[in-house]
């Protein structure tokens, strides 16, 4: 069989893995021990996508390419900065030039409520800076590439080995475009349950008549929110909803019901229904679609969805979470028990994430959900990886750019959890400064907040699955540069057309039609067809993949 781009270049990054391996060997048998920094250790990756249990840090991050000068390194990423964010980063770029790092650090946010439209502006009027984060269920790493937006990087990951080692061969995997690396994965937290499962208020479900999560039923799930709801109400003087993450979300929650399940829902855009034998289905002319749209027509009739659910601010949700107002949704995490109780005066308020019909398996749907990318309008490219490069090193460069000078903005309480004090918060309990993990986080040297963290919030974080399947789509990105306009108009009829179905507010037998009519006006059968080529020709020269999918149970 004719070796592949893509299979020339995923050699590379297993070439440059296994000589990571060969060189910690000579150390290890020369007797050297570096110890660990901080609370733990980093995982070495084998050529297998393996992780071993430890592997000793690097001294000092690399300095390669290093002309004498400083360049910047400018990072754009959504959201807010933190109110010392300044004196935050000064320390970052004091310690960089300390360890002969001879880049700059500064941070860019743009808030999410303007997020996607200054994103795009930024990317098309070639705005200077080095790296993006990319958010695969957002604006994904195809979508971004076929724009000319980034570039690939395998010629310069060959220069820094330690940080290729950092991540298995399945999340470079996830970075693959196009037969070329154009990202450096983000692995902060375990995939392997991020597709399915609801978190909700389980003191508020014992307290309405449910002494444990009816897994089975989604007619006594729609009950039990009901009940929550009227009780959440009196409690807290808000009328809590059901909700996405974002709303481009699909019901995943409902599909683990479907006698179809397994099977994947891109989250992007919502067109494509992958299932586990290979096929690409239209998900919005899908009798999946029309159960989820019918669901949630009854939710909406019963208020359980907030009816300026597609216009309100995206932050309101997370804000009446802070209070105790929501009901089991796609959203959260187990940590808002403690959240609630240190903002209001409600006790022994408890929460957990949970699933419908947990003897079915997990659905893998990515081997990296968060990526970092250099731009294409960088005069230096090669900062983008020294940063990352230093920021993965150590614990405590890690430390330092996401918690701050330890001592001043936190205290390290040990076996990864940390600590801030009362005067290190603003008016509003946020931390002074705080750079998310999630962006840019690393599995081995992440530390979670003492006040905030719950057992169920750890176990959601490293959780791995002992049963599920892997999407046959989960290694593959499709390239949209050859149906850019139909992109751009899907996205804008899905908006209009879609989510009205989508979430309840209007019947779906009346209104699918005349909304499948405009979506084939906007290009969707072209669409279809390009995802359906290139998915093809993907699992033409990848032969394992429907081995993995047919196969992946543990």
């Amino acid at each position: 069989m004719k070796e592949t781009k893509e299979m020339k270049n995923l050699k590379k990054i297993a070439a440059l893995l296994l000589a990571m391996a060969l060189v910690l060997s000579l150390f290890a048998a020369c007797g050297n021990d570096s110890g660990s920094s901080g609370s733990s250790t980093p995982e070495s990756s084998t050529a297998s996508g393996e992780s071993s249990e430890e592997a000793p840090e690097s001294s000092e991050a690399s300095t390669s390419g290093d002309d004498g000068e400083i360049h910047p390194m400018r990072i754009v990423q959504p959201g807010n900065l933190p109110d010392e964010y300044e004196q935050g980063i000064a320390a970052v770029n004091e310690k960089l030039k300390a360890d002969g790092v001879n880049i700059e650090v500064s941070v860019q946010r743009i808030p999410w409520d303007s997020y996607a439209e200054k994103l795009n502006l930024m990317l098309t009027t070639g705005e200077e800076f080095e790296l993006l984060h990319v958010m695969q269920d957002v604006k994904n790493l195809s979508s971004i590439a076929g724009m000319g937006a980034i570039i690939p990087l395998d010629d310069l990951l060959e220069k820094y080995p330690d940080l290729v080692g950092r991540f298995t061969e399945n999340e470079w995997l996830g970075a693959v475009y196009a037969g070329d690396h154009y990202a450096v994965p983000c692995s902060w937290r375990s995939f392997e349950n991020t597709m399915s499962y609801m978190n909700l208020r389980t003191d508020v479900m014992k307290k309405v008549g449910y002494e444990e999560f009816p897994a089975d039923s989604v007619e006594d799930v729609l009950d039990l929110m009901k009940k929550s709801q009227d009780y959440i109400l009196e409690e807290t003087g808000i009328k809590a909803y059901n909700w996405f993450h974002q709303n481009q979300d699909t019901a995943h929650w409902l599909h683990r019901t479907y006698d179809t399940y397994p099977f994947y829902v891109e989250n992007s855009l919502g067109i494509i229904l992958a299932r586990q034998d290979g096929t690409i289905d239209s998900f919005y002319e899908s009798e999946e679609f029309k159960k989820d749209c019918e669901t949630y027509y009854k939710m909406y009739q019963e208020g359980l969805v907030n009816p300026d659910v597609l216009n309100i601010d995206h932050s309101a949700m997370y804000d009446e979470a802070k209070l105790g107002a929501f009901l089991p949704s796609q959203t959260f995490d187990p940590s808002e028990a403690k959240i609630i109780m240190q903002n209001t005066d409600l006790k022994d308020v408890t929460a957990d994430w949970v699933k419908m019909c947990p003897e079915k398996p997990e659905m893998v749907y990515t081997f990296v959900q968060n990526l970092n990318a250099i731009s294409s309008t960088s005069e230096n490219p090669e900062s983008g990886l020294k940063f990352l490069d230093w920021l993965y090193s150590s614990q405590e460069n890690h430390d330092l750019f996401h918690l701050g000078t330890e001592g001043k903005y936190f205290t390290d309480e040990g076996t990864g959890m940390f600590s801030r004090t009362d005067e290190m918060k603003n008016e509003n309990g946020d931390a002074l400064y705080q750079l998310d993990t999630w962006m840019t986080g690393y599995m081995p040297y992440m530390r979670y907040d003492a006040a905030t963290t719950t057992d169920e919030y750890l176990d959601y974080m490293n959780y791995k699955a002992d049963n599920y399947v892997v999407s046959p789509i989960a290694g593959f990105l499709f390239d949209s540069s050859n149906v850019t306009t139909e992109l751009t108009n899907l996205q804008t009829e899905i908006i209009a057309s879609i989510y009205p179905i989508k979430i309840g507010m209007v019947p779906y037998e009346e209104n699918i039609d005349a909304a499948i009519e405009k979506l084939k006006a906007a290009g969707l059968d072209k669409y279809l067809e390009e995802y359906r080529t290139q998915f093809a020709k993907y699992l033409e020269d990848n032969p394992d993949v429907m081995e993995i999918a047919k196969g992946s149970t543990k």
